[in-house]
């Protein structure tokens, strides 16, 4: 606490002087929380062996001896990390994180003679030394004090003893565990407010370099790849030897840049979505007029069955999950998918309901070209009313999207938004100020979800809750002067609803499919040739070269293989997963298993019961299509300059 104040001091100047006294005390409660733990774990071996050594007045003695030297290395270390996370600060613009591992993997003796020359090491290790000696002084004082003396005759009755020893474990366990909510103190609980320096004091050194490892354990490696393997990988696979497309030019978009809002909902899986029939079970809410009037792609999959997995491969094509927490952390992806909006004059933001270090995104996105990272604390500052229905994974989705209009509705230039839900993952909970519609479990629901009875209905009644947010979303957007014919919402799932089973073999594709929603103005649609079908097959790949068409003039941008799924031309009517794939025919696993599964001639989002062995499809190009963006994803780090490392 007493660093972190040293820290706090060092910033203030940076941070505004009015508007942050709340950031600022939530930074030093938090930070006491991650204090707390870290004091907690580190002192448990101590208790464990003092509690056995405690039954043996001769091992006991020994043990003291052994517990005050514990002691002055732990507070050693205390001093040693704080130091060094503050000058890795001063230096990074970041408290410990991945990169401190260059001190192996790159020339170590340099980066030691540049440690010697350029940071006070002798008056840190002083310090150090002092703070021990005081630690082991004091606490052997306190052991000989009366206080500290144990007297091995005294005598408590077990149950005494045994309500002691059990109280202090679980306190030390709760301490650890730093909450006695579902989800342990995290790294996301760092992100106290918008201003990064604030989230750069929240968490201790420890707590940084355990993220930092667990970082460094599941970094990818980047290997490089020869442009001649990457040209070959495109031609294979695109049928061209890069990446880049073009839009049309278009006078109006040039004159009429509309904004853009992009909305992946937590958990809208189709493989829910076919439950919404009124009257008895309305899963859609407010947004079932819009569905209705706009268009809607239902034979459409997620990338993947994860959401960051999800956002990382529909923002950077990146096949590599923890890309944000890697080591290419910091590397700015020239295919990213915002940047043709960038170099429209574009404001990019990011809007998530929960913590924005989720995942280290806060960091991340910027490097990626988003101008504004938006999450709960930004929500709760400007609706205080959300603080207190904030629940496990952030604000309710009403909030969150209450917020998003407010965003639309200030912005003094084209503005695209990506927004992240939150509410509708399990623990499923519908928030105390909505009542929820008719909904009723089916047969299908109940032989299909893990849950019963009420935790199956609180589970359709969240996504009905979440669905009705976005509606009102889109109403308000339709409902502005300002907005409604200047503003394109495209809504999708970021996977499918996890709680339900994947092996029925006529829902074979339908199981990781989630909607595809557009929303595009009329004055749009008058100025742009265009052609609805909605039996058309695609792809989380597909979202955003569909949203250039209807936003961008004359403005080049890369994907790998995604299409305007509302071009007047045809398309090739394939989507893609980590797991399966569909095309016009039918659904069939990535694995090369041969599993092919013919769409249903009366209802085309169910397949046939039987798969077939006749494959009008090409078994191998799932694993192509995920060779490429493996390639790809190389090619840009190699190619990109990014923050040296240490």
């Amino acid at each position: 606490m007493v660093s972190r104040y040293v820290f706090f001091m060092h910033i203030q100047g940076v941070l505004p002087e009015t508007g942050v006294g709340d950031d600022i005390w939530r930074a030093f409660f938090v930070g006491g929380r991650f204090d707390a733990k870290v004091t907690a774990i580190a002192y448990s071996p101590l208790l464990l062996s003092g509690t056995i050594a405690a039954a043996f007045h001769g091992t006991y003695q020994r043990w003291l001896r052994f517990a005050v030297s514990y002691h002055t290395v732990v507070a050693a270390l205390y001093v040693v990390g704080c130091i060094c996370n503050f000058y890795y600060y001063t230096t990074y613009g970041s408290y410990v994180d991945l990169f401190v591992f260059g001190l192996w993997e790159d020339d170590s003796t340099a980066v030691l003679i540049n440690i010697w020359e350029d940071y006070p090491v002798v008056r840190s290790f002083l310090a150090a030394f002092i703070v021990g000696a005081l630690a082991y002084l004091t606490s052997r004082r306190f052991l000989r004090s009366r206080l500290g003396k144990i007297n091995p005759r005294a005598y408590w009755h077990w149950s005494v003893t045994s309500l002691a020893v059990v109280t202090i474990f679980l306190s030390t366990f709760v301490t650890a565990r730093g909450t006695l909510d579902n989800h342990p103190l995290k790294r996301y609980h760092a992100s106290v407010s918008h201003y990064k320096p604030l989230n750069m004091i929240t968490p201790n050194v420890f707590m940084a370099l355990d993220w930092a490892t667990s970082d460094y354990e599941e970094q990818r490696s980047f290997e490089p790849i020869a442009e001649a393997s990457l040209t070959a990988q495109m031609e294979k696979v695109l049928g061209q030897p890069t990446p880049v497309y073009h839009t049309p030019e278009n006078n109006y978009l040039q004159q009429n840049p509309p904004h853009v809002v992009v909305a992946m909902m937590e958990g809208m899986g189709m493989n829910i979505m076919v439950e919404d029939k009124l009257p008895g079970n309305d899963l859609l809410g407010s947004l079932r007029p819009h569905f209705a009037d706009g268009f809607l792609f239902q034979r459409f999959l997620a990338g993947t069955s994860g959401t960051i997995d999800s956002i990382v491969m529909t923002l950077f094509h990146s096949p590599v999950a923890t890309i944000s927490h890697s080591s290419a952390q910091n590397t700015a992806l020239p295919g990213s998918a915002v940047l043709p909006y960038k170099q429209a004059g574009y404001e990019v933001a990011f809007l998530y309901g929960g913590n924005g270090m989720w995942r280290n995104l806060a960091s991340y996105l910027p490097v990626q070209g988003f101008d504004r990272v938006y999450d709960e604390n930004d929500i709760i500052e400007a609706i205080p009313e959300a603080a207190e229905y904030s629940g496990t994974w952030g604000v309710p989705d009403s909030f969150l999207f209450q917020f998003a209009n407010k965003v639309m509705e200030e912005a003094d230039k084209p503005t695209l938004l990506f927004i992240m839900s939150t509410t509708n993952h399990s623990p499923y909970k519908v928030p105390e100020n909505y009542e929820p519609g008719p909904t009723e479990i089916s047969d299908r629901f109940a032989a299909r979800t893990e849950y019963e009875g009420e935790q199956a209905k609180v589970l359709l009644e969240t996504f009905q809750y979440a669905s009705d947010a976005l509606g009102q979303f889109i109403n308000r957007i339709k409902q502005s002067s300002a907005l409604r014919d200047k503003t394109i919402v495209a809504v999708t799932g970021d996977h499918r609803v996890r709680n339900l089973s994947t092996d029925e073999p006529t829902e074979f594709g339908l199981s990781y499919a989630v909607p595809f929603f557009l929303h595009v103005p009329d004055p749009i649609l008058e100025n742009t040739p265009h052609r609805y079908d909605p039996m058309r097959i695609g792809s989380h790949r597909d979202i955003f070269p569909t949203l250039y068409h209807f936003s961008l003039s004359d403005q080049d941008y890369i994907t790998l293989g995604g299409e305007n799924l509302l071009s007047p031309d045809g398309i090739s009517n394939v989507g893609y997963n980590l797991k399966r794939s569909i095309n016009e025919h039918g659904a069939f696993s990535n694995n090369k298993s041969g599993l092919y599964y013919p769409w249903q001639e009366d209802d085309p989002l169910l397949n046939h019961q039987q798969p077939e062995e006749s494959r009008p499809f090409d078994a191998g190009w799932p694993e192509e299509y995920h060779r490429l963006m493996d390639y790809y994803l190389r090619s840009q780090v190699q190619t990109s300059t990014g923050p040296e490392s240490p």
